[in-house]
């Protein structure tokens, strides 16, 4: 998932959620068809022309769950974005990895980062961004975009450095009309995750909340 698209001076727009994969399993609408109306009573001569009517089945459809390849824990093998670390210069590339995602059901999940560190590169000099903290999130997909509704809550910190050294701290802030729309692709324990502004991971999954899929 991106962070908001206007940062402080000397901060960072980083992906903030992004899953992944390759061919998705769709969870198609699931038909139950319940008959109602009783048997005949054994017990009970019934007249031909005085048998009731038979009464039609009632059909009810539960709407479609999540793809259940995207349920699921999973790790970041590898990711890219385009970052805007300073503001008053063009997007650039950072790579890294091991950031978790945890995709329930029922539509929540958490991302979680530990020290996960995104480096790039400005005129021969080394960058990093340094991830720490939680974002609980509201999601729904189809069988190719996954959605970020919500950022329901956070306790991430983005610390930013580059030669000089330690140069800007970015907290992240709730945003309860997120809408991030991503591409993705998903079969077994991989999956790729992509959008319009160079973000690309790969997943991998792990057994954090079970193996679905």
């Amino acid at each position: 998932m991106r962070d908001p698209s206007s940062p402080p001076p000397k901060s960072v727009v980083v992906a903030l959620f992004a899953v992944a994969a390759a061919a998705v399993l769709g969870a198609g609408a699931l038909t139950a068809v319940a008959v109602t109306g009783s048997g005949p009573d054994r017990a009970a001569v019934v007249e031909s022309d005085d048998r009731p009517s038979p009464t039609p089945p009632t059909t009810t459809e539960r709407p479609a769950g999540p793809p259940l390849c995207l349920v699921g824990s999973w790790e970041s093998a590898e990711e890219r974005s385009m970052v805007r670390f300073y503001t008053d210069n063009d997007p650039i590339l950072f790579t890294g990895s091991g950031r978790r995602y945890e995709f329930r059901p029922d539509g929540t999940g958490t991302e979680r980062q530990d020290n996960v560190v995104l480096t790039g590169s400005y005129q021969g000099n080394e960058l990093r961004i340094v991830a720490n903290g939680t974002n609980e999130f509201r999601w729904t997909a189809t069988d190719r975009q996954l959605t970020y509704v919500a950022r329901t809550a956070t306790t991430m910190t983005y610390t930013m450095f580059d030669q000089r050294g330690l140069i800007a701290t970015q907290p992240l802030e709730p945003e309860p009309a997120l809408n991030e729309v991503d591409d993705y692709t998903c079969e077994g324990t991989r999956a790729v995750e992509s959008n319009a502004s160079g973000y690309r991971a790969r997943w991998v999954r792990t057994d954090g909340s079970g193996v679905y899929g």
